[in-house]
């Protein structure tokens, strides 16, 4: 009933006057036909049960088999648009059949991923997937080789390969046949009935003749019309000359006559930010000021104004280090807290809501791949859970932007549980203490807690939490002192022993840590510049290749990873700093909508949840449809791998973009 009225909608907005009718002759609502108990979509079985994407798989093909018979008309193709593609631009259609001319003879003319959510794992994601042409693109119902790629997926119907999503799968054949790469199916689809392991035909032959004979044509065609962003969270200046947009999530961007943002950076010797500061003016950042966490033996400088031009007011703390979030004397209504590590990332793109202006802060999903299965992440998790029980979501202390009023309502409330100092914070596990050498966990107030204190209260809706899983973040503040991090964190004891037992020149050659499209293009390494968002990534890789770089140790408090350069040589500060563009919301922006997933909850059961895997480091970070289970795999095991760390945000797990996400939709 709720898809008949939806049609009934559209095609009396058809026919109203001024309406649709003006671009198109015509309007049909065509049946698929597919049976209710075959017409599934249901994301969440996507490892387990081989037809849960049965719905769209046989939507598609028969569009793709209704158009191609000319019962409704004589077509050489289709342009199969999705309700989350939007136009941006006048006459995207003329321009849509100009594109559809100009490429021709094609199969599928369409638009990757061109987002930048993957670039933390992009050496991890098979070939198939990265080049794989997105559902929303024209078909050419005409050429012999989209009949041949149809005509598989209806074959394949029955088998294991229906779990793989049409757009997808018809990339997968493709590369099959050009690069001979067998794809990889869930391990439990690959099992029938009475658990035995099925055996699939082999089709690289058949895969291999058909990119013989039509591999000297390109049949997959690309066309920068469409672009395809698959629920990236973005703000207007990552659009670019598209028409038509796919899966974007459009935010505002900062505006200064609207907010003020504070900087605090906390410290630990006289000079370790001065980078930071030296910096500051060539970064697209919001702040008005920067306050300067110090201990109370150092001294602070008299040359903050030599250094930026960005006001600097020095503090001597007076508690501990980890209570800067809370004791930073912060005069603006709001504030962002880095420590001096790390450095302003080029661009910080702090976003907003259209109209509320609401502040859009990502999180991470408190579920066993991405937080329990670390000792610390649980531990944080824990933490906050004892201001609202139940709270299910990792906010990064980089990433939150903190309100200073209900900062002081949090913080008088922490240290009214967990002592000034915070010395009773673990004082109700003694009976853990006493098994275990150590808790790992915070020793201080976390971005966490402050989001789990405003949710008790009811004003967590004062954010948009964005579940960084799906439409991924941008880190702030960049680390680029990675080794003096580690080595500050040693006893004189430790260091004489590390320093005698072993050899450490280990870096990280993350290509994130790379600004410039020169420093990235000539890295040296392969990393690759995406002009778009002015970052850089690794190359791409043949699927089960080595990195271009081993992984590290990871970080214990960054969002990004070390890179060796040289610190002395950046360019002098400019006369003002720069300030984000004020840009006012396009009309299209309402129009961005995706939905979010539910997630697994803290008390929920999961095999080996109660196995905490003890790490160094702390938290590591890492729409809807099949790249979920593949994109979370990835960002598990590089999270495994790298050993957790609650400020690093490299790892983030992304979604598939082909269809809308629910428990079960009909096609």
């Amino acid at each position: 009933e709720v898809a008949i009225k939806a049609v009934d909608e559209i095609i009396d907005s058809y026919n109203e006057p001024g309406g649709w009718s003006q671009c198109f002759e015509n309007i049909y609502a065509i049946e698929a036909n597919i049976p209710q108990e075959l017409d599934l979509y249901i994301p969440s079985a996507q490892e387990e049960l081989y037809n849960w994407v049965n719905g769209p798989n046989r939507q598609f093909e028969a569009a793709f088999r209704i158009i191609q018979s000319g019962e409704w008309g004589h077509f050489d193709g289709f342009y199969l648009m999705e309700g989350d593609s939007v136009p941006i631009k006048a006459h995207w259609l003329d321009v849509v059949l100009s594109e559809i001319a100009s490429y021709r003879p094609f199969a599928i003319l369409g638009a990757q991923y061109d987002g930048d959510k993957w670039d933390n794992f992009y050496e991890d994601i098979p070939l198939s997937l990265l080049h794989h042409t997105n559902g929303n693109a024209i078909y050419n119902t005409s050429h012999p080789l989209m009949e041949r790629l149809v005509g598989q997926l209806e074959v394949e119907a029955p088998c294991p390969y229906n779990s793989i999503p049409y757009d997808y799968r018809m990339s997968q054949m493709w590369v099959e046949g050009t690069l001979q790469i067998v794809p990889k199916l869930a391990p439990k689809i690959m099992l029938n009935e009475e658990g035995e392991n099925i055996t699939l035909s082999n089709n690289t032959a058949m895969f291999t003749k058909w990119g013989e004979m039509f591999q000297h044509e390109d049949p997959f065609r690309y066309t920068k019309v469409i672009h395809n962003y698959a629920a990236t969270n973005l703000i207007p200046r990552h659009l670019g000359p598209e028409y038509i947009i796919h899966g974007a999530k459009l935010y505002s961007p900062w505006d200064p006559t609207r907010i003020n943002v504070t900087l605090v950076v906390s410290e630990w010797f006289s000079d370790r930010s001065t980078h930071l500061l030296k910096t500051l003016d060539q970064k697209d950042h919001p702040f008005s000021e920067v306050i300067i966490m110090l201990p109370p033996i150092i001294a602070e400088r008299d040359d903050y104004e030599e250094l930026t031009v960005v006001p600097v007011r020095p503090q001597h703390r007076q508690g501990p280090d980890v209570l800067d979030l809370c004791d930073a004397t912060v005069n603006s209504e709001w504030f962002m807290l880095t420590n001096s590590y790390h450095h302003v990332a080029r661009h910080v793109d702090l976003m907003f809501t259209p109209g509320t202006f609401k502040p859009v802060v990502p999180f991470t999903p408190a579920t066993y791949p991405f937080c329990f299965k670390f000792a610390y992440c649980k531990e944080t998790v824990s933490l906050a859970q004892r201001f609202k029980a139940g709270f299910d979501k990792v906010v990064q202390d980089f990433d939150m932007l903190y309100k200073t009023e209900e900062r002081n309502k949090f913080c008088d409330e922490w240290k009214s549980r967990f002592g000034e100092q915070g010395e009773d914070l673990y004082k109700r596990e003694k009976h853990r203490l006493l098994t275990r050498k150590k808790i790992v966990g915070p020793t201080g107030p976390t971005a966490t807690s402050y989001t789990s204190f405003l949710a008790r209260e009811g004003k967590d809706g004062m954010y948009k939490l964005t579940d960084r899983s799906l439409y991924g973040a941008r880190d702030p503040f960049i680390k680029i002192f990675y080794k003096e991090e580690k080595m500050d964190s040693y006893t004189p004891e430790e260091l004489a022993l590390k320093t005698a037992l072993s050899n450490d020149n280990q870096t990280d050659c993350n290509c994130k840590a790379f600004e410039t499209k020169e420093s990235c293009e000539g890295s040296g390494i392969g990393c690759l510049w995406r002009e778009r968002f002015e970052s850089c990534h690794p190359p791409e890789m043949f699927d089960d290749g080595t990195p271009i770089c081993p992984v590290t140790d990871a970080p214990t408090m960054a969002p990004t990873t070390y890179i060796e350069f040289d610190l002395e040589q950046t360019d002098a500060p400019t006369i003002t700093p720069t300030r984000a563009p004020v840009v006012p919301d396009p009309w299209f922006a309402a129009l961005f909508k995706n939905r979010e997933h539910e997630r697994l909850k803290l008390g929920d059961t999961e095999e080996g949840l109660e196995e905490e895997a003890l790490r160094d480091g702390e938290l590591q970070e890492d729409d809807d449809f099949f790249v979920d289970e593949i994109i979370d795999d990835l960002s598990a095991r590089r999270t495994e791998d790298a050993g957790g760390s609650e400020g690093d945000a490299d790892k983030v797990k992304e979604s598939s973009d082909e269809e809308e996400t629910s428990e079960e939709v009909p096609a």
